[in-house]
């Protein structure tokens, strides 16, 4: 018999089942039973949370940017010094790809998936936009400030998604990275063209 888990707590546990399933097969061969059977549920009990694969898939697109843009909100209200917040943002970014393979390799899925169907690259086009305002903002206020560069916030802040999206998608191929060279050089180029008159750099 299944044990009774709180209801956020079994999606949680749908959730990374999926995303095991689409990962190793890919989202059109994953079927309802493939993620019952890894997350120890019946096809019932999948259904009794999620309506239908594509709604669990969703979900998951969901979280990850939901998670990205918690942190970087996070960091921002407790910061004011930008240098470390850019310090902190690559430091979780690098940690998170190397302690996550599954979520780096979710992210190539999620790729794949735009391109074959226009609700989720809608979906996605929407994410990216909404994560690119969150980091705007952390920019206009550094520029308000007079902590950074008089610069286009939201062109910055795509630019920064886009190193991070590179790295992410560099992780999930398996190519062979320097990552404390990746994060020094990323930092001081980051830094240097953001932050006015930078301190020495010591990453």
């Amino acid at each position: 018999m299944t044990k009774h888990l709180p209801e956020e707590v079994r999606r949680q546990q749908i959730l990374d089942a999926a995303r095991r399933c689409f990962v190793d097969k890919g989202y059109f061969p994953t079927r309802i039973d493939d993620i019952a059977a890894i997350a120890g549920l019946s096809k019932g009990g999948i259904y009794f949370h999620f309506g239908s694969k594509k709604e669990i898939f969703e979900a998951l697109v969901q979280q990850e940017y939901e998670e990205s843009t918690e942190f970087l909100e996070k960091i921002a209200s407790s910061k004011e010094d930008y240098k470390q917040i850019f310090m902190d943002m690559a430091k979780h970014y690098l940690e998170s790809f190397g302690k996550k393979p599954d979520h780096t390799r979710f992210f190539m899925v999620m790729g794949e998936m735009a391109g074959r169907d226009e609700s989720v690259r809608k979906l996605l086009a929407a994410l990216q936009n909404r994560y690119a305002e969150v980091v705007a903002k952390i920019i206009q206020a550094g520029i308000d400030s007079g902590s950074l560069k008089p610069v286009d916030p939201k062109a910055a802040a795509t630019v920064l998604k886009g190193i991070i999206d590179a790295v992410e998608g560099y992780t999930a191929l398996g190519v062979d990275m320097d990552m404390e060279n990746l994060l020094s050089t990323g930092l001081e180029m980051v830094i240097s063209g953001l932050v006015k008159n930078p301190d020495e750099l010591n990453f």
